[in-house]
């Protein structure tokens, strides 16, 4: 009996495993390998880690550090709150970060002058430099990995990106998402 090189299982083994994954909401389509949030974070985690060996070192940031600094470089002036709406960092992962970008003299902090509640974040000048040194590497990974796919893939691509970013937070957008959806569902 053939063995699956992987998991040292026979193919009789494999083929009842499957059956009876196909249960499940989306049968053999949505084991963990074909997911679309675990390729998502696999993609997203060899990103940022070949990034992030370049500028942790070099300039003592870490990850939340890098996606608060590039929404402010990218959006601001701006508030923690807005970085938040603008990452996938928790609220008091961007404080921190932010605390530690203006100890490295990165963000500057400045009451904003139109509402005095609000402390708007902006890049210093070394914080600029910086951003744009971890940008152009973060571009050049990128478009190493976008070779890949031809012009027409990638168009394809980014506009089935722009649907499920869409879809998303229409369906997914608070954490109690997920009991609305496998109420609406069933059990199945």
């Amino acid at each position: 009996m053939q063995t699956c090189r992987r998991n040292r299982i026979s193919v009789k083994d494999a083929t009842a495993r499957d059956r009876k994954k196909s249960a499940l909401p989306g049968g053999t389509a949505l084991d963990l390998e074909r997911r679309l949030s675990y390729r998502f974070s696999i993609l997203s985690t060899r990103v940022i880690r070949s990034v992030a060996s370049m500028y942790g070192p070099k300039y003592g940031i870490l990850p939340s550090g890098w996606k608060a600094m590039t929404a402010i470089g990218r959006y601001g002036p701006v508030s923690a709150k807005e970085v938040c709406s603008h990452t996938t960092v928790e609220p008091d992962k961007v404080t921190r970060a932010v605390d530690r970008l203006a100890a490295l003299g990165f963000v500057r902090r400045e009451q904003d002058p139109a509402d005095g509640r609000r402390v708007a974040l902006s890049l210093s000048p070394a914080g600029r430099k910086v951003y744009e040194d971890i940008e152009r590497v973060t571009r050049q990974v990128e478009l190493t990995l976008l070779e890949a796919l031809s012009m027409r893939e990638r168009e394809i691509l980014d506009r089935i990106l722009a649907k499920l970013e869409d879809r998303a937070g229409k369906c997914i957008g608070d954490r109690q998402a997920w009991r609305r959806i496998v109420e609406a569902r069933g059990r199945s």
